[in-house]
């Protein structure tokens, strides 16, 4: 039998507590699969050693939320039972235990990539249900040490037909991932999303495409997927299944903890004979359409009652990137390093020609912003976005510290920053816009005047006036962006992340429409 070592290096062990458990080759197995002779404690005494307050707090909470227990029971009920059940980023194992109860017959994967959640789901787990390694026949649970993505390529055509993938897969930037990881996965999803997907949007095009005719899927997911452009090719996909019943099932805001989004069930079932329909519900309500006819652009708007119509605007031949382009601001990939508030500059007697003004926020700030009011900032809120080539750091023997302190946090080694010639050098990406603007709002999307000259990183939208646009007509578009009627049209192309909390992307903000009156000589400006 092939072992492995796994050695954790974690903080606040008991004295004499050992730092490493087994595996067999990729399975968490209970001590009694090994060799009594074993020098080495199994997973269960390692975890119980080392954390026991976590473990003991893990086995008193291991019920299940009840959006789990709903849609288990709503996929049973539908669908029925599953030869085999793969829980997608399992962690501490709440889809995983759910599903064990409910289908003691079926074989339970459990699969993810840290050793630590996946260890306390063993201790979870070990004394309710059969614990199986990958040789093994018959029901049970197998806890995974893997990449999901990787895993499902060697192993999934080995599980018995009526699959089903179900859990709450990660959602991670992909951006945060190192690139070779982010093309792997983004080639994996079969071109249903774009390059700015979430992680869990890339798993759940994977999974989607790995279905057989006798599988299924039953994600919770957060909930931007239904109207984010990096996910038209997902959603179309979903759309063309008209032999499978899809249906979503929107959740109450606050059910992902760590961030302000709507949480979404999405259940795909087996195929069938006939067509079958897309239901939408939520909480006291529910719809289903035909999918005779095109899917719709955003699934989001299809949980309302009643759909927001748009502002009419006569005509609706200009758009607003016909006289303005939007972009992010500078994705530094440091921003502890790359932001400087001028407490610290005066601390580290950085020049100020080393650095560009920034505008860090727009909470407090005025509708116009000028060098006055950015240099009338208390200290602490007045900052500075470091912009030197390798020549400044020459010139001006103050960075050699700033820079060597960086390089001693291995903030060269992040991936945004590994990826530039010269990890430190910004000066080709910062850019300094005519207006700025927060993405993000529960009220009024605000547009700022940009007089001061300032930079800003990519908690900002930057947008810039396209060549030969009139004075007079920048003047009168702006007041038009900031009045009910603008805001209005900008909230149509905005997406809903939750608790009220709107968010509109770059290219959405360039589609929305603007009245023609916007226009030069009946023709529109580019």
């Amino acid at each position: 039998m092939q072992i492995h070592v796994v050695r954790l290096q974690l903080p606040n062990c008991r004295p004499g507590c050992p730092s490493d458990f087994l595996l067999q080759r990729k399975y968490f197995l209970p001590r009694s699969k090994f060799s009594s002779t074993t020098r080495r404690i199994g997973w269960l005494r390692f975890m119980e050693e080392l954390c026991p307050a976590l473990a003991a707090a893990l086995l008193a909470h291991s019920s299940s939320p009840s959006e789990v227990d709903w849609m288990i029971s709503r996929w049973a009920d539908s669908q029925g039972s599953p030869a085999a059940v793969v829980d997608v980023g399992a962690g501490v194992g709440i889809f995983t235990t759910a599903a064990a109860r409910r289908w003691p017959a079926a074989q339970v994967w459990s699969v993810d990539v840290n050793p630590i959640t996946l260890g306390l789901l063993a201790l979870r787990v070990h004394r309710s249900f059969p614990l199986r390694g990958s040789d093994e026949n018959g029901p049970g649970l197998r806890l995974v040490l893997d990449d999901f993505a990787a895993w499902m390529e060697h192993a999934w055509t080995g599980l018995p037909e009526g699959r089903l993938i179900l859990g709450n897969p990660p959602y991670t930037r992909l951006q945060l991932l190192p690139r070779e990881h982010r093309d792997r996965l983004w080639k994996a999803a079969a071109g249903l999303c774009g390059r700015r997907a979430s992680l869990s949007a890339i798993m759940t095009a994977l999974s989607v495409k790995a279905l057989g005719s006798r599988d299924g899927l039953c994600f919770l997911l957060p909930a931007q997927w239904l109207e984010s452009d990096y996910a038209v090719g997902l959603r179309d996909y979903v759309w063309s299944l008209k032999r499978r019943p899809v249906e979503l099932h929107l959740f109450k805001e606050e059910l992902f903890n760590d961030a302000q989004v709507d949480a979404v069930a999405l259940m795909i079932g087996t195929e069938q004979p006939t067509e079958q329909p897309i239901l939408f519900s939520r909480p006291g309500w529910s719809k289903s359409l035909s999918r005779g006819n095109y899917p719709p652009t955003q699934w989001r708007r299809e949980f309302e009652a009643s759909k927001p119509t748009a502002i009419s605007i006569p005509h609706l031949q200009t758009r607003l990137g016909d006289l303005l382009s939007a972009r992010r601001g500078v994705a530094t990939g440091a921003n502890e390093f790359f932001v400087i508030p001028e407490t610290s500059r005066l601390a580290s007697g950085i020049a100020k020609s080393a650095l560009r003004p920034l505008v860090r926020r727009l909470n407090g700030l005025p509708d116009v912003v000028t060098e006055d009011v950015l240099a009338s900032q208390p200290d602490e809120e007045h900052y500075w976005l470091l912009a030197i080539t390798p020549t400044h750091k020459e010139e001006l023997k103050e960075l050699n510290q700033y820079i060597s302190h960086g390089e001693n946090l291995g903030l060269h080694q992040r991936h945004l920053c590994k990826a530039r010639r010269t990890w430190y050098d910004l000066t080709t990406e910062v850019f300094y816009p005519n207006l700025l603007m927060g993405p993000t709002t529960k009220k009024v999307f605000r547009f700022v005047e940009n007089e001061a000259g300032a930079t800003l990183v990519n908690n900002l939208y930057g947008l810039r006036w396209k060549e030969n646009v009139p004075e007079a007509t920048k003047s009168e578009l702006l007041t038009w962006l900031r009045s009910e009627e603008g805001q209005t049209a900008i909230r149509g192309h905005a997406r809903t992340q939750g608790a009220g909390l709107l968010k509109i992307e770059p290219r959405a903000l360039e589609r929305v429409p603007i009245p023609d009156r916007f226009m030069l000589q009946g023709e529109t400006l580019i």
